[in-house]
């Protein structure tokens, strides 16, 4: 039986990570690590209580990365808390002493810790390949910094013979590829296998591409979320229009904005309806986005969740989801057939007659606030022809993880 590794780094792939994990569960050993970017404990560095639920549920486990080495986890005894260390925490610790006390040494202890790791983190990498002796790495599409610790583990695994597969963070790249201009440093993923949503998200190197669309997102995997009935969300649940608003992060190439600015005003435009509800999904990307809520806040008609919630029972509550165009979150209301409105950004003036391609799909495709309208909303088509090639890459409507884990099976059999 094969032995997989996966890597878990932030909210969107430890998404992918259980989607994969519960199709390979009964065919493959798995081994699960986290190493956020922010928070070094899993505990803390994943907020989305529905997914750990999913994941804890179907038996699977995972380790910190500095559990794989004695210091390294003598320090996280010393340095945890339950409560994350959050910029906001740590602001709230200074203001009182008795806090500041409580937390003083546990502060200390994680500096020490983040200290260490980042001192001995290439010796721990080589000793966790060989402990857990994995057939593949499986890692999300992340940076490639020499010194980034999930570059430093699929170097190291490529120099100790084991294949590296790299999944998708979802199908966002080809709705906005006709308009953003990606950094050609993202497609050197050399000497590894890189799977990827649709033939549009291949521009400049094709040879380790592999196009097997967004597990998380295939037809059979969405429908299964939502037949699930725990966090469910409940917020004025018998108004007539409930409305979800998921807003995307900030588009790293800055060639088009993420139309929050006109989500927003269709959120004061309706904020005094006795109809309406309306929940607000921030974008999990701390720092990537930054809104300023505390109007909205205010509206007795608005609930606004973060990353704490699952997209999935956001959208499981909503009659109608509001997305930017160029955003992956849109594909799950869509895929369930809900009434789904897709508001365009601005671009740049290089991209002005360029467009995302749900302009022509099932769902309504808006340019402005003015032209959202509650009574003229139709609903997708659960097997729209954009859904199939842009998230499950033409393979309709079969369950990507199984097909994703047939590759890297034989990935693995090539090596």
């Amino acid at each position: 039986m094969y032995k997989l590794l996966y890597l878990v780094r932030s909210e969107a792939d430890f998404e992918r990570v259980v989607a994969l994990a519960i199709s390979g569960k009964n065919k493959f050993k798995q081994a699960f690590i986290f190493m956020g970017d922010l928070d070094p404990f899993f505990v803390n560095g994943i907020a989305d209580q529905f997914q750990k639920e999913l994941f804890k549920k179907h038996g699977f486990q995972i380790k910190d990365f500095c559990d794989y080495d004695l210091i390294g986890a003598f320090l996280k005894k010393l340095s945890y808390k339950e409560e994350s260390f959050s910029l906001l925490i740590i602001k709230e610790i200074l203001k009182s002493r008795k806090k500041l006390f409580k937390f003083l040494i546990p502060l200390a202890f994680l500096y020490l810790l983040r200290q260490y790791l980042e001192f001995r983190k290439r010796k721990i990498i080589k000793k966790t390949l060989k402990k857990v002796n994995p057939d593949v790495l499986l890692t999300d599409a992340s940076a490639t910094m020499p010194d980034y610790i999930p570059e430093i583990f699929r170097r190291t695994a490529f120099k100790m013979g084991i294949p590296s597969c790299i999944f998708t963070h979802g199908a966002a790249g080809g709705l906005h590829q006709v308009f953003s201009e990606p950094d050609p440093k993202y497609f050197n993923y050399k000497n590894y296998y890189v799977f990827v949503c649709s033939d549009l998200d291949i521009k400049i190197i094709s040879a380790n591409r592999i196009i097997l669309g967004d597990m998380s997102s295939s037809f059979p995997y969405v429908n299964y979320l939502h037949s699930i009935n725990t966090h469910t969300l409940s917020f004025l649940n018998d108004r007539k229009f409930k409305i979800a608003f998921l807003q995307s992060g900030v588009m790293g190439y800055y060639t088009s904005t993420n139309a929050w600015s006109d989500m927003e005003k269709i959120i004061i435009n309706l904020s005094n309806n006795p109809n309406v509800a309306m929940v607000v999904k921030k974008h999990p990307r701390k720092g990537g986005t930054i809104t300023d809520f505390r109007m909205i806040s205010t509206f007795n008609n608005v609930k606004i969740v973060g990353s704490e919630c699952d997209r999935s029972r956001v959208v499981k509550w909503a009659d109608i989801v509001v997305c930017s165009d160029h955003c992956s979150t849109i594909f799950e209301p869509m895929i369930l057939g809900k009434k789904v409105v897709a508001i365009e950004g601005v671009h740049i003036p290089k991209y002005k007659n360029k467009y995302s391609p749900l302009k022509n799909s099932s769902v309504k495709h808006i340019s402005s606030a003015k032209e959202f309208n509650l009574r003229s909303i139709p609903n997708a088509n659960p097997e729209d022809p954009i859904t199939n090639r842009i998230c499950w890459g033409n393979h309709g409507r079969i369950d990507l993880a199984k097909l994703s884990l047939k590759k890297v099976e034989e990935i693995i059999k090539s090596h």
